[in-house]
């Protein structure tokens, strides 16, 4: 999935969590978190950046925002979830 895609469900996904058509999260905001998606994306997989939209999603709430470090906190936690490694297990 590419960064702007992951961008736009979590849009959708704190949008429905409000169940408003309206969304909660501005357009920006969501773009803020792209470099986080795209590096979850390069070393996990769809599932990996869906449970990182996910958990992204679940802390939009009473109008607090995860900042950009703490996005990047869950995408460790995701990627290293059941002992994965933070590497791609190369030499070094």
């Amino acid at each position: 999935m590419n960064p702007s895609d992951a961008a736009r469900q979590l849009q959708y996904a704190v949008a429905s969590q409000a169940d408003t058509y309206d969304y909660e999260i501005s357009h920006w905001e969501a773009h803020a978190y792209e470099d986080v998606f795209a590096e979850v994306a390069d070393r996990g997989d769809l599932s990996d950046v869906m449970n990182v939209v996910e958990e992204l999603g679940d802390r939009f709430v009473d109008g607090t925002r995860p900042s950009a470090a703490e996005a990047r906190q869950i995408a460790d936690g995701v990627l290293t979830a059941g002992g994965r490694p933070l590497t791609d297990g190369g030499e070094n």
